[in-house]
């Protein structure tokens, strides 16, 4: 039997992104072959939906691109599949080539792997190189025969058999952005998938990318590769050695991205150098938050197997809203942070954001790994924990909370030995290299008083100063902000940053000299530009 437009559906996912995929479907409508199915569907019920012509579309609740892939065939009977990115534009004959090639290659278990360029309607940038040269998204450059490997199961321009997809179980729903298709492509692998590389296929990548964007997206691959380590223990997490190995090395100067498609490919010896050391700037700029978020993914799984059957993830997902409806009903924060067991979810959702990667790197940038800190005010201890990763010696203060409980069945998960003080004792050591505290201070009657403990146990102290936003006022005490930075400045000021907008981070130590106090002046000055250049 000779397959042809009537036997296949594309299956197109979208969230939006309502311009470019009009771009898409008006390319499919141009196709050399007609008489195909079009099936877009809208991964969330949370957007307002737009026409799209020449498509059925279906809506679904959010989540993810492989759950709205395998929404997308349930609608389908017709004999192929082919899945297609909202931001691919088909060139004129990617479906007749998909098509020609599942007809010379009739077996249930082929697949066929179409192309994919940058668009040239594109500025390019070298951000789009460093993806190509670096194969940091697509591995085309590598394929060297006819079968391209199950690791390049790109859903972005793929095709397969709909009765194989759905007997080798589609995609894994667990995955919501990232890592879907790899793990797809092993499981189909497994199941005997050969996919067979069609370059003529080709699909126009239209995306561009600024530095920003690619720092978010490695967040949500971290996140993914986390999974996919978790459900496959054979499987050697790719971005996370990258980003370890550049971070392991000196740091990279910007200019290489710059200038490293100068260099030609006619020498090899110098082009290497520079492919080296600008893949060493993009992931030392992307790491921080690849990191953190691997760190959270990590989290989450410590937090739903510690609470077991009692884990809930529309609380993880609602945290903030949570806590203050407890503590309203509590009537007093301390006695609603020593007893409350939702808390967990409030620290676990905020320790998986970005906001406190910038204090973690000032620290680790004034203070060397090996270093021995103190984590005062640790909550859940996640920030002390990456600091762990990352070869410091961490000890644990706070209340005893069910916060302090929850660490330390995390330290014993985990294997590590680290004190956890109860900081009503009063027995907390000093001497060591620093102490930190990350938006604790705000909680507290006597900031200078707060300062004074630090003090007294390290030679440094690293510690932001929070305003409050206009909404949570009822949360954090009012700070005397020009009074503190002027302590920090009199102690010795030894970093100032602005962060967010509104958070004072410092390190200071010791007692300033005049020397020093002008140093650390001219550090807030500094900072304070700094902070007015980020907004």
């Amino acid at each position: 039997m000779t397959l042809s437009g009537p036997d296949l559906t594309v299956v197109i996912p979208t969230r939006d992104r309502w311009r470019i995929l009009r771009r898409t479907l008006g390319a499919l409508e141009r196709q050399t072959v007609k008489g195909f199915e079009i099936v877009v569907v809208v991964d969330g019920t949370d957007q307002r939906v737009e026409d799209t012509p020449g498509a059925r579309t279906i809506v679904k609740e959010h989540g993810g691109p492989g759950a709205a892939r395998n929404a997308g065939v349930r609608e389908s009977s017709r004999t192929l599949a082919l899945f297609l990115g909202d931001d691919m534009i088909p060139e004129p004959d990617l479906v007749e080539r998909h098509l020609a090639r599942h007809n010379q290659l009739p077996e249930p278990h082929v697949a066929v792997l179409g192309h994919v360029d940058w668009h040239p309607d594109l500025e390019r940038n070298p951000i789009l190189s460093w993806f190509d040269w670096s194969s940091s998204q697509f591995d085309y450059r590598n394929i060297t025969t006819e079968d391209a490997g199950w690791g390049r199961f790109y859903s972005s321009n793929v095709s397969l058999k709909r009765e194989f997809f759905v007997s080798s179980g589609g995609f894994d729903e667990d995955f919501v952005f990232y890592y879907e298709d790899l793990d797809a492509g092993y499981r189909f692998d497994q199941c005997g998938m050969r996919l067979v590389y069609e370059r003529g296929a080709r699909a126009l990548h239209d995306h561009q990318y600024a530095m920003e964007a690619v720092t978010r997206r490695f967040e949500g691959i971290a996140r993914g590769e986390y999974m996919m380590a978790a459900k496959h223990p054979w499987f050697s997490p790719f971005f996370l050695a990258r980003v370890r190995a550049a971070a392991s090395r000196p740091r990279s100067s910007k200019v290489w991205p710059r200038i490293v498609d100068r260099v030609p490919h006619g020498s090899p010896h110098l082009r290497r150098r520079a492919e080296s050391r600008a893949d060493d700037w993009y992931y030392q700029h992307v790491g921080p938050r690849f990191l953190n978020a691997w760190d959270g993914a990590r989290d989450v799984d410590e937090l739903r197997s510690y609470l077991g059957d009692a884990y809930d993830e529309t609380l993880l997902r609602t945290a903030s809203a949570a806590v203050e409806r407890e503590e309203e009903e509590i009537g007093d924060e301390q006695t609603f942070y020593r007893t409350s067991q939702i808390y967990l979810y409030d620290l676990t959702a905020f320790a998986m954001t970005p906001t406190k990667v910038p204090y973690r790197a000032q620290l680790s940038h004034v203070v060397p790994a090996g270093s021995s800190l103190l984590d005062w005010g640790c909550g859940i201890g996640s920030d002390g924990l990456r600091l762990i990763d990352r070869g410091y010696r961490v000890s644990f203060a706070d209340f005893d909370n069910p916060s302090t409980r929850y660490l330390h069945w995390r330290l014993e998960r985990r294997r590590i030995e680290a004190p956890v003080y109860d900081i009503a004792g009063g027995d907390i050591p000093g001497g060591f290299d620093a102490a930190y505290s990350f938006d604790v201070i705000e909680h507290v009657d006597d900031p200078f008083s707060f300062l004074d403990e630090l003090e007294r146990r390290a030679r440094l102290v690293a510690v932001n100063f929070l305003e409050p936003a206009p909404d949570d006022t009822h949360l954090h005490k009012p700070l005397p902000i020009r009074k503190l930075l002027e302590h920090a400045e009199r102690r010795g000021l030894i970093r100032y940053r602005l962060y967010h907008g509104r958070s004072h981070f410092v390190i200071y130590g010791g007692r300033g000299s005049i020397a020093t106090r002008l140093r650390g002046r001219g550090e807030r000055l500094l900072g304070t530009a700094l902070g007015a250049y980020r907004r």
